[in-house]
């Protein structure tokens, strides 16, 4: 047994420092395309000079790629919940290589998308991995798939992102023992020293300054605050989801070509209107909470809306790619937001953390994968902050799921 499962660590680090090699590399590929057709102006949220002909014509490109590519019967890109519960499922040889996927992903991306990459990381990664079982030897090696999916969560910054991910199941405890985290824990340990090696993506709020509470009303204020908007994160979450599956339904009946250039006319017209509403939010995190781009709270509030609307169409339409990112900031945007207007009352630190966590707990329904994301991305700020709303956001959807079975 002790042989088999070093053996098997060996193997996952291998398997997960190459994927973390290699996703480091697709997104310093994402972000060379994105910067070449958007400019680097509108990568950092900000209105390009005047009417940009290209940045109408982006997003309006990719979605009749995307369209003609679906409405030939190209395969679509899975999200990141469905490339593992098809792991947990189906078991490796599920996960064939399919070039689709990697042209779908890097459309939606560099075609403005509000979307994160983890779906097009870890997706084909994992395909690569499978992929190398023709080669000989490789057969041999277990969790392959589930190695390269976990190394390829580095971009998180946390090593533990990759092992949670694979291991907790929405709406279902956590697996009992070692085996089922071990190549989880171990790749992710491997393919995040070895991303962050590579990358700076995912600085996160690192300069951001949390203000620490004196004492004990502020403390105590704080955590009505956490639990009151950990609330609110779940329900935004529920709504979220809801928005989603209304979005399917009414675009069911229009042909993939046409969910598609919707999408991408949406997409700009918000280039021109709204800019930081495009895109996963990663490069604008940190200096938007710095209160580098939008400093009105109602702006801030509505912006976060915008973001959290443009994911779940993206999702809805065929434009495939990660929700976490755009969750976080449409989540932090709101919260930044209801710290602006209510400066006095609202603790904003307090507010980011716990609308982020929560919403991501009600979404995925999970606690413990949304915490941790969350403390990476934010640099464990307002962390109490995150354990609280990640709780209340489960809760959300759990207490909500019980009554729909009642």
């Amino acid at each position: 047994m002790l042989s088999e499962a070093f053996s098997t660590s060996i193997t996952s680090a291998l398997i997960g420092a190459v994927a973390g090699a290699m996703g480091a590399l697709l997104m310093a590929l994402i972000s060379w395309l994105t910067a070449l057709g958007w400019g680097d102006a509108v990568l950092l949220g900000q209105p390009a000079n005047g009417l940009q002909v290209l940045q109408l014509l982006l997003p309006l490109g990719a979605g009749l790629a995307i369209g003609l590519l679906r409405q030939r019967g190209a395969d679509p890109l899975p999200e990141l919940h469905s490339t593992i519960e098809e792991l947990h499922e189906h078991g490796e040889h599920k996960l064939q290589p399919r070039s689709s996927h990697w042209l779908l992903g890097l459309l939606a991306l560099v075609g403005g998308g509000s979307l994160g990459p983890e779906a097009l990381l870890s997706r084909c990664l994992a395909e690569w991995s499978i992929g190398l079982s023709r080669w000989g030897w490789f057969k041999a090696i277990p969790w392959r798939g589930a190695s390269a999916i976990s190394g390829s969560l580095g971009l998180f910054g946390l090593p533990l992102v990759g092992g949670v991910a694979l291991a907790e199941r929405p709406d279902r405890p956590l697996p009992a023992g070692l085996w089922r985290w071990l190549p989880g824990v171990v790749s992710g340990i491997a393919g995040f020293a070895v991303f962050q090696g590579f990358s700076r993506f995912g600085d996160g709020e690192q300069t951001v300054r949390y203000v620490w509470p004196h004492s004990l009303e502020e403390i105590s204020q704080n955590l009505v605050w956490a639990l009151l908007l950990g609330l609110i994160g779940g329900v935004l979450g529920l709504l979220f989801l809801g928005l989603r599956r209304h979005l399917s339904r009414t675009l069911k009946r229009w042909n993939p070509l046409s969910q598609a250039l919707l999408t991408g006319g949406v997409l700009a017209a918000m280039s021109q209107l709204q800019p930081l509403a495009l895109m996963s939010g990663e490069l604008q995190i940190t200096p938007m909470l710095q209160g580098a781009l939008v400093t009105n709270g109602h702006t801030l509030m509505l912006l976060g809306l915008l973001k959290l609307g443009l994911c779940a169409l993206c999702l809805s339409s065929g434009w495939i790619g990660g929700q976490f990112f755009p969750l976080i900031f449409g989540a932090s945007a709101i919260g930044m937001g209801l710290g602006e207007l209510w400066p006095q009352v609202v603790p904003g630190q307090v507010a980011v953390s716990s609308l982020t966590a929560a919403i991501q707990s009600a979404v995925l329904g999970q606690a413990l994968l949304p915490l941790l994301i969350t403390a990476a991305v934010l640099k464990g700020h307002a962390l109490a902050g995150a354990l609280i709303g990640s709780v209340m956001g489960l809760g959300v959807r759990q207490i909500t799921n019980a009554k729909k079975r009642d």
